[in-house]
């Protein structure tokens, strides 16, 4: 029997593969219906995801994979992302468009920019000590105030000094020295970064992606089981209700301090290394506009401190099913430290209001539904400390027949893609590990 804890995708795709090869497994999920963070809701007339939720696929397998999932219709979606500051939308990446602002801020950007590239053209490179100095050595200072450093901050919710940068290669596109000379004079750059194009389904949501992932397994999911005890030498676990399962391995997809927590008989430095690890929150305001006075896009980057949110998105842009016409489905997204704690009617108060002074709200005019959703956690912080402790436990875990997986079960920045994918890995290995025990 292998568990696999949490049913979100990366625990559905375990659950896929492990069914295909016909192996013995539950998943157990702690809330009502699987999906985790990718669940969509119907709310009255309008569909909302937990936050944007858009497929991005590079690697061919994946994509065969995915677009063999029974019962969803996939649009493939031109990305239009755009950032707001002082009043002006340009589109995305910023370092990549300048053209709209002001010419004393354009100048500075292009100057730090190449001043950036001659130090390393008669120095050559030279490794940054943290996030802040390689968003400085790629960018220069000017766009790091304007743009890279507030935008950072509010999102992390901590000091890019104290933070690495391993994460940034597939996230943080640099534009070459043409590219922004072009993006400076108005020829537009749209197609850098690693999600120029996205994958969403025709109707349903990202949630029916959920589906597709369960139709075959729905039988083998327990939901509303949350698992607070693991005993990795008698091999069974406990769920909040004081009920047992065993097993012979474990696939955990939950996040991986909870899983440490959960370990009885833990050694105490694994124990240490797993409650040192740290994210942030994000809390997600849904919003139905009856009559939006603009939208914009798909999603929004907004860096300045004037307003609590980093990003508002409008998913009714990308899906004409999430809203009537004339309306919009519109999400915004702000980032809280893991142990603060969120007023959520004061943040949709600062919500609407941000909305308003963007033009998207008219004065005066309310959202028809307002649906806010916490995601706890939501982005795993990089500091220095993260990755020698996650090794730690990952590798304790491992060595005791626990397979973590997914951005959230390996502690990693994985987008949906890397998670389902982690989740097949995952089964394939604690399938492989099982059968030469058998041997």
């Amino acid at each position: 029997m292998i568990l696999i804890l949490g049913g979100g995708i990366t625990g559905l795709a375990a659950a896929r593969t492990l069914a295909a090869a016909g192996e013995d497994f539950l998943v157990l999920e702690a809330e009502a219906e699987p999906g985790g963070w990718c669940r969509s809701i119907r709310s009255g007339r309008y569909v909302f995801d937990r936050s944007g939720h858009f497929l991005h696929l590079s690697d061919p397998k994946m994509r065969e994979w995915v677009l063999d999932l029974p019962g969803v219709l996939w649009e493939s979606i031109a990305r239009d992302a755009r950032v707001f500051l002082r009043g002006k939308i340009t589109p995305f990446p910023f370092q990549a468009n300048l053209h709209g602002h002001a010419p004393d801020v354009i100048r500075r950007c292009l100057t730090d920019f190449a001043a950036e590239r001659i130090r390393e053209a008669v120095n050559g490179p030279v490794e940054a000590k943290n996030f802040e100095e390689w968003l400085l050595r790629r960018f220069g200072r000017a766009m790091c105030r304007e743009f890279f450093f507030p935008y950072n901050r509010k999102m992390w919710r901590t000091s890019l000094r104290g933070m690495g940068y391993g994460w940034t290669s597939w996230s943080v596109p640099v534009p070459e020295i043409a590219d922004l000379l072009a993006g400076a004079r108005g020829d537009i750059r749209t197609g850098m970064g690693y999600n120029p194009f996205f994958l969403y389904p025709r109707s349903g949501g990202i949630g029916a992606l959920v589906s597709a992932l369960s139709t075959e397994t729905r039988d083998r999911v327990r939901t509303a089981t949350r698992i607070t005890r693991l005993d990795l030498r008698k091999k069974v676990a406990w769920s909040a209700g004081d009920d047992a399962f065993h097993f012979d391995a474990v696939i955990s997809t939950i996040p991986l301090p909870e899983t440490a927590r959960s370990c009885v008989n833990l050694p105490s430095g694994v124990r240490t290394a797993g409650s040192a690890l740290r994210w942030v929150k994000v809390l997600c305001v849904n919003l139905g506009l009856r009559d939006p006075a603009a939208t914009h896009g798909h999603w929004v980057y907004i860096p300045e401190r004037a307003y609590p949110f980093f990003r508002t998105g409008f998913l009714s842009n990308v899906s004409g099913a999430a809203a009537p016409n004339g309306c919009a489905s519109v999400f915004v997204e702000s980032s809280f430290h893991s142990g603060a704690r969120v007023n959520i009617r004061e943040e949709v108060r600062k919500a609407n209001e941000g909305l308003r002074r963007m033009g998207v709200l008219r004065a005066g005019g309310k959202p028809e539904i307002v649906e806010p959703f916490l995601l706890d956690p939501a982005y795993v912080v990089f500091d220095h400390a993260r990755e020698a402790a996650v090794r730690r436990v990952r590798e304790h875990l491992r060595e005791k027949g626990v397979f973590t997986a997914g951005r959230y079960g390996a502690w990693d920045y994985y987008g949906m893609e890397a998670s389902m994918a982690d989740g097949i890995r995952a089964a394939r290995d604690a399938v492989h590990k099982l059968r030469g025990m058998s041997t």
